[in-house]
C-alpha cells in the first residue's frame, strides 16, 4: 500500500516538474441537491444523509452505473456523504478509469453497486480547432483551452480571463455559454482565443492549489505564466495579443500587462473605483433588480457598508462582523468564497492607478441591463487611461445587454429569466478589434 501511495505521489510531481498534458478530469454526471428534511419525509430515509440525483446526464460515468433520477446518493468509495461540496471534493482525487463503489436509496431500499470513472469528453466545433494545453506557476499547473480556424498559420491570440467565482471555463456539455458563443465568433473570425482556467479548477483540480486559496496577485501570475507560453507558440503572432476581461477579469488584465506586453484590453463588466465605492453603487443595482423598495433599498445599502467596513477595515472575520449586526453572516459570505489575502488585495488596489502604466489599446464595454457592475466604473477607467494615455481607450454601451453578456431588457429580467448569448457584444468587439488590427 505505502509503495502504491508513493509511485502515484511521484507521478504526480514527474507531471508537475516536466509539464506533460494534464489529463482529463473525472465525469460523474449528474445534478445534484442537498438533502432537506422535506426530501427526506418524501423518500421515507429520515434517518439518511446524502444527496439527491436529479439529473443523470447521457454518456455518463452515472449513467454507465445505473444510477437513476431520484436516487438517495450516499456513500462513494465507503465515503459517506453529506453534501454536494463532499460529491465534488471526493471526485477531484479521483482518475479516468479508477474503479469506485457506491450506495446509494431507491425506493427506500438500499442499492450497493460499483463501475468505473469516466473522464470529462472534449469540446467539439464545426469548423474550428480545440484543443487544451496547460502552464506552470508557483501556485502549480492550470488548464487553458485553445480554439481556432481550421488549418490557420499565425494567428492574433485573445485571451479569456473570467469573473471572481471559483468556476471551470471548460465547457464540453453546455455550448450555449455566452463565453463559447463569443470566443468561437471570434475564432471563426481569424483569431485564437484561449480560455484560461481558474487555478485548481476543472482539469487543474490535483495540481494546483485550489481557487479559494488563493490570494489575487497569486491568480494574477498564473495568467500571466500562461499567457507567456501561448506567446511561444508557432501559431500566435506575439505582436498582437490581447486579453478579454470579463468583470473581475477586467481587474487582472491591467494587472497581467505589467509583466508581460499586451496590446489591448477589453474589459466588459468590470470595476474601476476604489472597492467599498463599487460595493455600495452596485448593492443599489442590485436592489433594483431584486425590486426593492427605496426604504429598503437604504437600509440594503447601508448594512452592506457597515459590515464590509468591519470585513475590510477593522479586519474582521464574517463571523466576528455578524456578532455586531447578524445580516453581515449572509451579506459577506461572497467574500468567504475566496481568500482573505485576495479580497484584501482587493480592498487596496487603486482601480484607475493600475491602468496608470499600461500604454495600449482599451475598450470599455457595459451592457445597460447589468446590474453586477456601473456605467460610471467603466467610464471611470476610460477617462484614467485617456488621462495618462491620451485617445488610447474607447467606452461602450450596449443595451439590453446583462452581466453575463445575456440579452435581458433590465435590471429584473436580468435577474429573473435572462436570455440567450447576445450577439452584439461579438459584433462590437470584432470591429474594435479588426480597426485595431488587420485580420
Amino acid at each position: 500500500m505505502r509503495t502504491f501511495i508513493f509511485v502515484t505521489l511521484l507521478l504526480s510531481l514527474r507531471l508537475i516538474s516536466y509539464g506533460q498534458d494534464l489529463p482529463r478530469r473525472v465525469y460523474l454526471g449528474i445534478k445534484m441537491g442537498n438533502l432537506t428534511d422535506q426530501i427526506r419525509f418524501s423518500h421515507g430515509i429520515e434517518n439518511i444523509d446524502g444527496v439527491i440525483i436529479n439529473e443523470v446526464f447521457p454518456g455518463s460515468t452515472a449513467a454507465e452505473a445505473k444510477f437513476e433520477k431520484g436516487d438517495i446518493l450516499v456513500s462513494l468509495n465507503n465515503n459517506q456523504i453529506n453534501s454536494i461540496q463532499e460529491v465534488l471534493a471526493l471526485l477531484v482525487s479521483k482518475s479516468g478509469g479508477d474503479k469506485f463503489d457506491y450506495e446509494l436509496y431507491r425506493n427506500k431500499e438500499k442499492i450497493k453497486g460499483s463501475s468505473v470513472f469516466k473522464t470529462f469528453p472534449k469540446e467539439n466545433y464545426a469548423g474550428l480547432d480545440v484543443f487544451y494545453v496547460d502552464s506552470k506557476s508557483s501556485i502549480g499547473i492550470q488548464r487553458t483551452i485553445i480554439s481556432k480556424p481550421l488549418k490557420a498559420g499565425k494567428l492574433p491570440l485573445i485571451v479569456f480571463i473570467g469573473g471572481i467565482g471559483c468556476y471551470s471555463l471548460d465547457f464540453p456539455l453546455d455550448t450555449t455559454r455566452s463565453e463559447v458563443q463569443l470566443l468561437n465568433k471570434l475564432s471563426r473570425a481569424g483569431f485564437l482565443c484561449a480560455r484560461l482556467e481558474k487555478p485548481g479548477m476543472g482539469d487543474s483540480g490535483k495540481y494546483c492549489k485550489p481557487c479559494n486559496e488563493v490570494s489575487f496577485l497569486e491568480e494574477t501570475e498564473g495568467y500571466v505564466e500562461a499567457i507567456k507560453k501561448l506567446k511561444l507558440r508557432p501559431d500566435v503572432d506575439s505582436n498582437a495579443v490581447y486579453v478579454f476581461g470579463h468583470s473581475m477579469g477586467g481587474v487582472f488584465g491591467p494587472l497581467v500587462a505589467h509583466k508581460t506586453s499586451i496590446n489591448g484590453i477589453i474589459a466588459y463588466g468590470t470595476l474601476g473605483s476604489n472597492f467599498i465605492e463599487y460595493l455600495a453603487k452596485s448593492r443599489r443595482t442590485i436592489a433594483e433588480a431584486y425590486k426593492m423598495n427605496p426604504e429598503e433599498t437604504d437600509d440594503y445599502i447601508k448594512n452592506f457598508c457597515e459590515c464590509s467596513a468591519y470585513y475590510f477595515i477593522d479586519k474582521l472575520t464574517t463571523k466576528e462582523a455578524t456578532l455586531k449586526n447578524p445580516v453581515c453572516q449572509e451579506m459577506l459570505s461572497l467574500f468567504d468564497l475566496r481568500s482573505r489575502r485576495y479580497n484584501d488585495e482587493l480592498y487596496n488596489f487603486n482601480y484607475p492607478g493600475l491602468w496608470k502604466e499600461y500604454n495600449g489599446k482599451a475598450l470599455l464595454i457595459w451592457g445597460e441591463s447589468d446590474y453586477v457592475s456601473s456605467k460610471e466604473d467603466h467610464k471611470i477607467i476610460a477617462d484614467a487611461i485617456n488621462y495618462y494615455h491620451n485617445g488610447n481607450a474607447e467606452f461602450l454601451t450596449i443595451k439590453s445587454t446583462d452581466h453575463g453578456m445575456n440579452q435581458a431588457i433590465d435590471y429584473n429580467q436580468a435577474h429573473n429569466n435572462p436570455g440567450p448569448y447576445n450577439e452584439k457584444v461579438g459584433i462590437i468587439i470584432l470591429d474594435w478589434l479588426k480597426r485595431k488590427n488587420k485580420v
